[in-house]
């Protein structure tokens, strides 16, 4: 076979030695098309992408701070802040703007709440739970919790019956809205939809009134089940209260802070004994509150007679 001199340089062998002047063998058309090479990417600028990053990593900071921090409204870190007074009380102040003063001598801190009123801090619970039973609502008392009786023992027994109570407003100036005289210090206490009112001021205080609502809240809860003396329970009737003090003058009367009450009397033109809220006047209308007589007038007149 005649070798091909055509090929290439030195008859065409498969490995040539290089030669400058034989021309480069022609290129086929590049398959994805003819037009001009695309030209080489742009590479970033090394400075933005830092800068870039850095942001992104400030940001994720920022946000993960207020996270763990729980968010703050007011635009600053909420804190706890401490001074010890010279005599030796220490007041602390708590971001929710409560302060609370503790001395030396083991007394139990004075709690001062953000609206005005102070507590002194978890109630402590006195003696054995009373068995509901015998948490029977009169005129003047409930069961062994007399009026006039200590605050803070009367409060420590209800603790120790029903556990640490559902809200507490602190000692603050009434305006007669629990049936106090305005000007009173007062402190309501209360379990669900009992509230416990005394007169006083913190380590000096007396019971003074109750009231049982179920507009408080707590209407699955234990002290819903507290009745009177006679039986009535919240929930009942006016049928069921009529048929109870029957022996009674019932009256049905409005009131500006409560609404349509009952007032259950000796007589038409004696003290109320027990009142409350009531749906309406018809038979089936239900009762929703029972409250003692208010404590302004207790202690303006004689003490009522007790409810039977």
């Amino acid at each position: 076979m005649d070798e091909d001199t055509t090929r290439g340089p030195q008859g065409g062998e498969p490995f040539p030695s290089f030669d400058p002047e034989f021309p480069p063998r022609s290129r086929s058309p590049r398959p994805r098309g003819s037009g001009p090479r695309r030209p080489p990417k742009e590479q970033p600028n090394p400075w933005l992408v830092g800068l870039a990053l850095a942001v992104v990593l400030a940001t994720v900071s920022v946000i993960a701070f207020g996270l763990l921090n729980g968010g703050d409204d007011g635009g600053t870190a909420a804190t706890t802040t401490a001074t010890t007074a010279p005599g030796g009380t220490t007041e602390t102040t708590a971001p929710g703007g409560s302060t609370s003063s503790t001395t030396t001598d083991a007394t139990a801190p004075t709690i001062t709440l953000p609206g005005g009123g102070t507590v002194t801090g978890p109630i402590e619970a006195v003696g054995s739970p009373i068995p509901i039973s015998e948490l029977q609502m009169s005129s003047d008392d409930i069961g062994p919790l007399d009026f006039g009786a200590d605050g803070d023992e009367v409060l420590g027994r209800l603790v120790s019956t029903f556990g640490q109570p559902s809200g507490d407003t602190g000692f603050f100036v009434g305006d007669g809205t629990f049936g106090e005289c305005p000007g009173w210090g007062i402190r309501v206490v209360r379990w669900g939809p009992l509230n416990i009112v005394l007169h006083g001021e913190p380590g000096d205080s007396s019971f003074v009134s109750y009231r049982l609502d179920v507009r408080y809240g707590g209407a699955g809860t234990l002290p819903m089940d507290i009745a009177t003396l006679s039986g009535l329970r919240v929930y009942e009737t006016v049928a069921e209260l009529e048929s109870t003090y029957s022996s009674f003058f019932v009256d049905f009367v409005v009131e500006e802070d409560v609404g349509l009450t009952f007032q259950v009397k000796l007589s038409q033109n004696e003290a109320v004994l027990l009142w409350g809220p009531v749906d309406s006047t018809a038979q089936d209308a239900l009762i929703t509150g029972i409250y003692s007589p208010d404590a302004c007038d207790t202690t303006a007149t004689t003490t009522p007679t007790t409810v039977p």
